[in-house]
């Protein structure tokens, strides 16, 4: 299972929103913050979140959630969907694999985690089920030895989820050679449509398969770093790694 980190080392003047955070799973976590503390009391519980627990509060609700997800069981799902955890340098990683490959490798507590786990089982009618096989054994050193700067090319099959143009976006992303980069407009173009810049960066931020297809290699027009559902931070660190400037690129 996912690493579900603990609320132990919270100063203790955060013992009540902790209780509620552990056990409310529907709690509006920005609705709550909003409603018990002022601005500056939900900056300073932020930031001790990070300091003591190396997560933003959002980043817990994301993983708490996730954590209920994968361990619930599907009525009417009879498929089994191999789960595992991955740790990388650049936080722990969360690998489904279908039948057929690869359907989902998502840092934990990103955005849209939760979404994306109910796709994946909604569409694969399967129960997650954590366990070792050599399609994960694989996934594990191949992302080794990326992190190592000495992959630039993955073996490990792929089972994409996503509507016929998403499919078609997620290849082209596969096309963008390791170390290099592309506009969305590029994309677009690329993909003979060049007016469909959002929807090309739309059906990029629906890949569920973070790293293998690259969609962190897909920047803004003006050379910036745009939206990286994994955050910013390490799609500059994925981009610096691909550069070989491996020093700079871990955290």
């Amino acid at each position: 299972m996912i690493t579900l980190p603990s609320l132990n080392a919270l100063p203790s003047k955060w013992n009540e929103i902790r209780e509620q955070l552990e056990t409310d799973f529907s709690a509006d976590l920005e609705a709550l913050l909003h409603e018990r503390f002022t601005e500056h009391e939900a900056k300073q519980l932020e930031q001790d979140f990070i300091d003591c627990i190396g997560c933003t509060p959002e980043e817990y609700v994301r993983i708490r959630r996730a954590v209920r997800l994968l361990e619930t069981r599907y009525p009417d799902s009879p498929n089994e969907l191999t789960a595992a955890a991955v740790a990388t340098p650049l936080g722990e990683m969360l690998a489904v694999f279908g039948s057929k490959g690869l359907c989902l490798l998502e840092f934990v507590g990103q955005k849209h985690m939760e979404q994306e786990i109910m796709a994946v089982q909604k569409a694969l009618r399967g129960q997650f089920i954590f366990q070792e096989n050599e399609q994960t054994q694989l996934l594990r050193q191949e992302l080794d030895l990326y992190f190592q700067g000495r992959l630039k090319v993955f073996a490990t099959p792929l089972e994409t989820i996503g509507t016929a143009f998403q499919q078609q976006v997620w290849n082209a992303l596969l096309t963008i050679p390791y170390g290099e980069t592309r506009s969305y407009k590029e994309q677009a173009q690329q993909l003979g449509n060049p007016k469909a810049i959002r929807a090309v960066a739309a059906a990029n931020g629906q890949n569920k398969v973070s790293i293998l297809i690259p969609c962190h290699r897909v920047i803004g027009s003006d050379g910036k770093l745009t939206g990286y559902a994994g955050g910013l931070n390490r799609k500059q660190s994925l981009l610096a790694l691909e550069r070989g400037e491996v020093q700079t690129a871990l955290f």
